[in-house]
């Protein structure tokens, strides 16, 4: 299996196999699991779905920071085609993922000439955009007091984490996919010089619009998804800052710029949420402060993340060319 960065550390059967067997894992627990591993489940899932959403765009040298506005369009799009249109589950996520696409695309034109914290600071200040109009449009969102889902259209809290699920599998697919193509090639030179990659050929405004529409309709895909889990919505849920964080954290922590490393990430995410939460829940804030704290190491001694730690211990184990470990060369005062 190619990745879209760096060598393998195991050989592609092996991963095949692990990426199968998680892939079941996810659908049986979806399906048969208790309410509380339905939930891990259900978190873990919408959590890659946005991290690989992310991870996209930053390997093409596009860093969002305002994920939470596609998720929140997804699932404003999904509450209100429900309410106002009837709309069931499933037909609620086809305009939920549509204006994702139709926004990622359109934030891409307008922003074509942007790079780095320019580009950046646009997609924060869209996610707040969104939020703002959501809450001056109370007859269509229900502004600050928010919109409750149609309970009579709600499939049941198995049936969505089996459609999360799928949707992970499906993202995974996607990020596997484009890491198969040229496509990659493309958006790493995007990635590393964009004013050189035009020089080879490549055309950064169509590929950028591309990325960006795939990924937002990830994203909103996925907040799609989740507004049907709790059936409540209001702009600060909806473009909570705390989604676009997730979305970052997951990839840094499994190792961006790979394939593997948003699955890594989002499980290593939630496990430490709850590990933490249970441990400290009980006392006001010390959850979230441990969680931080645990964040900040896990950083700091893994910089390019788990996956890139497994790499890395698999180059220092690599026989040199000779056969044997070749001796340290001596420095002479």
């Amino acid at each position: 299996m190619r990745l879209m960065s760096g060598k393998q550390i195991m050989p592609g059967w092996i991963w095949w196999v692990v990426s199968v067997g998680a892939a079941i894992a996810m659908v049986v627990a979806s399906m048969f699991g208790s309410p509380a591993v339905s939930d891990v489940t259900f978190r873990i899932s919408t959590l890659l779905m946005i991290s690989v959403s992310w991870n996209l765009m930053a390997g093409a040298g596009l860093v969002s920071l305002g994920h939470s506005g596609f998720w929140g369009l997804g699932s404003y799009a999904a509450a209100l085609c429900v309410n106002k249109l009837g709309f069931s589950f499933a037909t609620s996520l086809i305009p939920a993922t549509i204006i994702g696409a139709l926004i990622g695309a359109g934030l891409a034109a307008i922003t074509g000439r942007l790079r780095g914290i320019y580009f950046a600071i646009c997609t924060l200040a869209m996610s707040e955009g969104l939020r703002v109009v959501a809450v001056m449009l109370p007859d269509v969102t229900g502004g600050s007091n928010g919109l409750y889902l149609d309970a009579t259209k709600h499939p049941g809290a198995p049936m969505v984490t089996i459609v999360a699920s799928l949707g992970a599998i499906i993202a995974v697919l996607i990020s596997w996919l484009l890491s198969r193509s040229r496509y990659q090639f493309a958006l790493r030179a995007m990635r590393d010089n964009e004013a050189a990659s035009q020089m080879l050929g490549v055309e950064p405004l169509r590929y950028r619009i591309a990325i960006m529409a795939l990924c937002g309709a990830m994203a909103s895909f996925a907040g799609g998804i989740n507004v049907w889990r709790g059936g409540y919505l209001d702009p600060g849920v909806a473009f909570e800052l705390v989604t676009t964080i997730n979305s970052q954290i997951a990839p840094i922590l499994g190792g961006i710029y790979t394939l593997p490393g948003p699955a890594i990430g989002a499980v290593l995410t939630v496990a430490l949420g709850e590990v933490t939460r249970l441990t400290l829940g009980n006392i006001v804030g010390a959850s979230l402060l441990l969680y931080g704290g645990l964040l900040i190491v896990i950083v700091l001694v893994l910089p390019n993340g788990v996956y890139g730690a497994l790499r890395g211990v698999r180059q220092l184990r690599r026989p040199s060319i000779f056969g044997a470990k070749q001796p340290r060369p001596e420095v002479v005062p």
